[in-house]
């Protein structure tokens, strides 16, 4: 068995680390508290109805192939060509340059 001051202070490190949340009871971490320190700084795992709430959010996302997110754009040789929605601007002349004058 364990002794009195060990008992406390891993049961109060126990409460401490908030580990029956992730799982584990206390004579489990009594065995080994090592093995267990590291759930301390890792997220609870879902509840189980969080579980099913993600089990149909991962079954609604179907990944969209590639190809079809390229399909409707333009091709040339058979590479897709993305149209630039780009408009030059005309450079404008500083207007100390020999050769230009306002009209």
């Amino acid at each position: 068995m364990y002794s009195v001051p060990y008992l406390e202070h891993y049961a109060d490190r126990y409460v401490e680390l908030h580990l029956k949340g992730h799982g584990i009871s206390l004579e489990q971490y009594l065995a080994n508290p090592q093995r267990y320190e590291h759930l301390a700084d890792e997220p609870f795992p879902l509840l189980p109805k969080q579980r099913q709430a993600q089990a149909r959010i991962d079954a609604a996302e179907v990944p969209v192939p590639v190809e079809a997110e390229v399909d409707h754009l333009p091709r040339r040789n058979g590479t897709v060509v993305e149209i630039l929605h780009h408009h030059r601007h005309p450079r404008r002349k500083p207007s100390g340059m020999p050769g230009w004058s306002r009209t």
